[in-house]
């Protein structure tokens, strides 16, 4: 599944490679999410992309396409003459301009409509992004005491309360504040929950630099994929289960992070 920082990275990489180009023609493969006729796009100017959590925005003049790549997407840019790398029947958004082509394969979600219109829903719908200039850690902590009575380790993947917080972040982030994944939001004090916040920042920070510089992730992980391993930081056993109601791989130290 695509975490925050790589749609972000995704973001960054497309706005440089499809800088200033000016849509020729496009395909969306489903129609069910296409708000606004296709041919509103064509002659308008890519100006900018961006991400939202795990969610990557193309804007055009006054429109936008959402995409969503979930775990197998993948997205492209190639020269105009160039074939395509995958079968034709993968692709779910094919944009042309003058001199290169956007291609999104595997896709499972590709919306078109307004850019004001996404982007509302979009931020009514999810919590705050670590990773946007409009980053709020006071209404981040805000909504994680909103789940009281729930596991920490379910609410941190809520997209309604922080977005773009994937399976990976999360369990990286609850071991390095020495946080147990089952303990629930109203057992964390004040403090827990500050470090907590401040571990989302540092690390979709670091996560998004290796992102940019095309560097594997593994160097980063203290915990995650860590199966029948021992802590780096104390020596004791790596727990590996799957966290219920979410059915989620879930890497836990017995002695960092005691319940």
């Amino acid at each position: 599944m695509v975490e925050g920082p790589t749609a972000k990275a995704h973001a960054i990489r497309i706005s440089k490679e499809f800088n200033g180009e000016t849509v020729n023609d496009l395909f969306i493969k489903s129609l069910k999410r296409v708000h606004v006729p296709l041919k509103e796009f064509v002659g308008k100017q890519f100006v900018n992309t961006d991400s939202l959590g795990k969610n990557i925005l193309l804007f055009f003049n006054g429109l936008a396409i959402r995409v969503h790549l979930m775990m197998f997407g993948t997205i492209h840019v190639y020269g105009i003459e160039e074939g395509l790398l995958k079968p034709e029947r993968l692709v779910r958004l094919l944009i042309k301009g003058d001199g290169k082509k956007l291609v999104v394969y595997n896709a499972p979600i590709v919306e078109a409509d307004w850019a004001h219109i996404i982007l509302n829903r979009l931020k009514g719908e999810l919590g705050p992004d670590p990773l946007s200039k409009d980053w709020n850690r006071e209404k981040a902590i805000e909504n994680l005491k909103m789940f009281g009575n729930e596991k920490i380790g379910v609410v941190l993947i809520n997209q309604s309360v922080i977005a773009g917080i994937g399976n990976i972040l999360r369990n990286e982030i609850l071991f390095r504040a020495g946080i147990n994944p089952e303990r629930t939001v109203q057992s964390l004090s004040e403090e827990e929950i500050a470090k907590l916040i401040g571990e989302c920042e540092t690390l979709t920070q670091q996560f998004l630099k290796l992102k940019i510089e095309e560097k594997r992730i593994k160097p980063l992980l203290q915990v995650y994929n860590n199966y029948r391993g021992t802590c780096k930081i104390c020596g004791g056993k790596i727990r590996f289960y799957m966290q219920q109601p979410i059915n989620r791989k879930t890497f836990v130290c017995i002695n960092c992070q005691r319940f």
